[in-house]
């Protein structure tokens, strides 16, 4: 079996623990990405939100709380992080023909208006079916 020197903690393993043209073994690399990734926690959230909608995260923050920390939709709170520890996550939602951003709403939200196709009669026509036929309404409302 071939094996190679790690260049990150010096133990020598079996050549499949390597990723090829990397001298660091896999355990070292994904750890290193951990501490990288933990030092910058923003950091790809803010890349992303700069490549796809163009905003900075302090932007995306203004968003948030002139929202008011909610959905504009169904009003349940949001979180101005990533929001996946026992919230909905939330999604910048924007305008596919024009990519400007109308606002962040929750997941849930934003995938009813994608199912829609983004269309108000579609939605109108949900309401009127539904206030003909008997909504549910979460108690509390």
């Amino acid at each position: 079996m071939e094996t190679k020197t790690c260049s990150k903690c010096g133990e020598e393993k079996p050549i499949d623990h390597f990723y090829p043209y990397r001298p660091a073994c896999k355990v070292c690399l994904r750890e290193a990405q951990r501490r990288l990734r933990a030092s910058r926690p923003n950091y790809h959230r803010a890349s992303n939100l700069k490549q796809r909608y163009g905003m900075s995260l302090d932007e995306y923050h203004t968003i948030i709380a002139s929202q008011n920390s909610t959905c504009p939709i169904c009003e349940v709170e949001i979180s101005d992080t990533l929001a996946y520890k026992g919230q909905r996550p939330v999604v910048v939602d924007h305008n596919h023909e024009t990519g400007e951003v109308r606002g962040i709403l929750c997941s849930m939200c934003n995938m009813m208006l994608g199912h829609a196709r983004e269309n108000t009669t579609i939605l109108y026509k949900a309401i009127v079916y539904l206030s003909e036929r008997g909504a549910y309404t979460p108690k509390g409302k």
